[in-house]
């Protein structure tokens, strides 16, 4: 498990969460402080922090190719050990755009929106307003990750994967923490995370998933073509949160995505088989949490969602019996060789 530790001072600009905004729950856009030393390194806990720049013009190369840090001192945050209902997933062709016939083409544009889950935006604007008691915009913060290496940092989408802290009034929060307590998140475990950053997150469920109305007490364990709800779609910036209405079945969202490519594909004619048949191709693999905790990454049997499965498309697991293996990213410095502290 990580040794290191790494913290960012920065800023949240609170006008990026939807109504105003696009933002959602679980990923957000920090603005960090430039020119000075916003990133605090120390490889223990004995160590004092020093500055670091390994992350000044660096990129990151997994799924995507990006800047660590973008064209407005910004890094991109993916709320560790969380994952929150949909605010606006558009899901992409199952084929390559030469490959598809012109039927499948028209029939994906006509389908192809973007889609959301119930309590995607009330929790979107609970944590705007939880952020808004602070009386400060942009809001000062600091994200910070249990790593030993700059390529532990950030995931293969070029985000960096970490958890919030602010202060409001006289208490600090911890932004991932309060939103699985509250029960505007689920846990969402990877197998970069240490095991007492996963041991915490299951206490803090333990309480959010009884939270009427939300989230641990609406998930909705079916995931077949008439669980998806065509109707719910992002309703963009400006619109007026409807707190009432939106309440309702949430699958979790890391299978609620892989259901509304599927479905969306399988009526453009783009995918044949069932939703089991679909996530066989997906190959998203994972440890069960109890043995992971056990037996650590290298040991942990290694699992499919597609395994879980039963023949009347129950899917069995709940969000917090499950640790994602972290697909690779590598960070990259402005001379092409790979970044070192």
């Amino acid at each position: 498990m990580p040794q290191g530790l790494l913290k960012v001072a920065g800023s949240i600009d609170l006008n990026q969460f939807w109504p105003q905004g696009e933002s959602d729950a679980d990923t957000t856009k920090i603005l960090v402080s430039v020119g000075g030393n916003a990133f605090q390194y120390r490889p223990n806990a004995t160590a004092a922090f020093q500055a670091t720049h390994a992350f000044d013009q660096a990129k990151v190369r997994g799924k995507v190719t990006k800047p660590c840090i973008d064209n407005k001192s910004r890094v991109t945050v993916r709320l560790q050990g969380i994952d929150a209902p949909e605010l606006h997933y558009m899901p992409q062709a199952a084929k390559k755009k030469a490959d598809q016939t012109k039927k499948q083409r028209e029939r994906f544009l006509e389908l192809n929106e973007k889609y959301r889950q119930k309590l995607g935006e009330t929790a979107t604007v609970e944590l705007s307003s939880l952020l808004q008691q602070a009386g400060q915009d942009p809001l000062p913060c600091t994200v910070v990750t249990a790593v030993d290496h700059p390529s532990d940092v950030f995931d293969t989408y070029a985000r960096f994967v970490g958890n919030i802290l602010v202060t409001i009034g006289a208490q600090d929060v911890n932004v991932n923490n309060w939103l699985v307590e509250q029960g505007w998140a689920f846990p969402t475990f990877y197998t970069s995370m240490s095991d007492a950053e996963i041991e915490e997150l299951r206490t803090k469920w333990e309480a959010g998933k009884n939270v009427a109305n939300r989230v641990g007490k609406k998930l909705h364990r079916f995931v077949r073509m008439k669980d998806f709800n065509w109707e719910l779609i992002y309703r963009g910036k400006g619109a007026v949160p409807e707190p009432e209405t939106d309440r309702g079945p949430v699958v979790m969202p890391k299978l609620f995505r892989r259901l509304c490519v599927w479905a969306v594909n399988s009526k453009a004619g783009m995918i044949t088989g069932n939703f089991q048949k679909y996530l066989v191709t997906t190959k998203d693999e994972f440890h069960l949490t109890d043995d992971f905790l056990e037996q650590g990454a290298a040991a942990a049997e290694v699992r499919t969602l597609d395994e879980f499965i039963d023949q009347n498309g129950k899917f069995r697991l709940t969000p917090d019996e499950m640790v994602f293996r972290e697909k690779p990213s590598r960070l990259i410095g402005p001379d092409g060789q790979p970044v070192n502290w």
